[in-house]
């Protein structure tokens, strides 16, 4: 009987560790910037997408992914040849992109516009394995955004 109340415990706690990380709470109204700006007719956007519900680990992956642009790209953000945006995909509006960019969760997502359509875009899934190595986080979104750039 005490194995089995201890296995019991054991199993509460591996799940309550778990659920750790991505505690959630609720959105305050205007909490983040959201998307504003339209997207260009042409150009690359970086997109953080996140939901009404977010955690201290989603909101690293939006500050870590914002200073891996802004700070690495300042050219190409002023020339408007590159742009950040942040989208809340539980607003009515912005819920085509989850189909759009087969989006599973928080997500920085890298996108081309060419006459205003998508002509490509990628998912850097990475980003969740690398949110507790921040010179690792972001030495992948500069690489990869920079890689995509490139690609143009």
């Amino acid at each position: 009987m005490k194995h089995r109340s201890a296995l019991s415990s054991l199993v509460v706690l591996a799940v309550a560790l778990a659920l750790y990380p991505c505690s959630s709470s609720a959105d305050e109204p205007g909490a983040t910037v959201e998307a504003g700006a339209p997207v260009p007719a042409n150009g690359i956007v970086v997109f953080y997408f996140h939901g009404n519900v977010r955690c201290s680990t989603c909101r690293t992956l939006e500050a870590y992914a914002e200073e891996a642009v802004s700070r690495g790209f300042v050219d190409e953000l002023a020339t408007g040849r590159l742009a950040w945006r942040v989208v809340n995909v539980d607003q009515p509006e912005n819920r085509h992109f989850v189909r759009d960019f087969e989006l599973v969760t928080k997500s920085v997502v890298l996108v081309e516009y060419r006459d205003g359509q998508v002509t490509r875009y990628e998912n850097l899934k990475l980003v969740w394995q690398l949110v507790r190595d921040k010179d690792g986080f972001l030495t992948y979104v500069r690489d990869a955004t920079r890689e995509f750039l490139g690609s143009t």
